[in-house]
């Protein structure tokens, strides 16, 4: 079992890999073809904090006292991770264009956006019907039981299927992007990440209707890619970079 430690200490390392990758990519949140990028290592080192047991002793606490429901945090924190996928699937589909020369906006539209943008109230209707806004939950992935809750269950269920699905989506279009020897080392590494993200996503559904929510395998697997795609980033745009910096420091710039 994934004891409060062992998640602790996951937790920090997202938390500090999304803190450095961040540091690094500062530059380019203005910058159209990195934007996706950033924005999914930023919110993917936010869904880590919101849906950890720290944020539920102080965020989960000052929700509760405004609101009066309970692990609403939990719910953005999952969100946030769908949004995060969403934007994996942009950054891989907006390179893919150069490649293969086809116009994927319709594609993505079709798989990525809508589903993205339904899942997020019908998941809220799911998890308001399951009850988990009247129960505290530390650490509502281990410690909320699905086997006698129906909507729970559902709402496990329908996120992590649709968590799935993007992962995949995006490993396909990484999957034609490796194909292009420039970004064939980057887009490795991205769909390994991605892979280990559909598969905590996968492990999850199998295990919701079972009450396996122990949590120590998908956590770990969520984790690993979250940490993956925070260092390839930075990593990715350091190479980028890395022709300029002599001139940069010529002129008293920074990259």
């Amino acid at each position: 079992m994934l004891g409060f430690c062992s998640m602790f200490a996951l937790t920090v390392l997202v938390l500090l890999s999304v803190a450095w990758s961040l540091w690094v990519r500062r530059f380019t949140w203005r910058c159209q073809w990195e934007l996706a990028a950033t924005l999914n290592v930023a919110l993917m080192g936010l869904a880590a904090f919101l849906i950890s047991p720290l944020a539920s002793e102080t965020l989960g606490h000052w929700l509760h006292a405004l609101t009066g429901e309970w692990n609403l945090q939990h719910y953005v924190g999952h969100d946030a991770w769908i949004v995060a996928a969403s934007c994996i699937c942009c950054n891989a589909v907006g390179r893919l264009r150069s490649v293969d020369g086809r116009d994927t906006q319709t594609r993505f539209k079709l798989w990525v956006e809508y589903p993205a943008t339904l899942v997020i109230p019908i998941n809220l209707a799911l998890f308001t019907l399951s009850g988990a806004t009247r129960t505290y939950y530390a650490d509502l992935f281990r410690d909320a039981p699905t086997n006698t809750n129906g909507w729970l269950i559902a709402y496990w269920m329908v996120l992590g299927g649709t968590l799935a699905h993007l992962a995949l989506y995006a490993c396909r279009a990484l999957w034609v992007l490796r194909q292009d020897p420039r970004s064939r080392r980057v887009a490795d590494i991205n769909l390994i990440a991605a892979g280990f993200g559909a598969l905590a996503a996968l492990v999850r559904v199998v295990a919701a209707p079972f009450n396996w929510h122990d949590g120590t395998l998908s956590l770990t697997l969520c984790f690993t890619c979250g940490i993956m795609f925070a260092l390839i980033s930075a990593h990715s745009w350091r190479k980028k970079t890395s022709p300029y910096r002599s001139l940069a420091r010529m002129v008293g710039a920074r990259l």
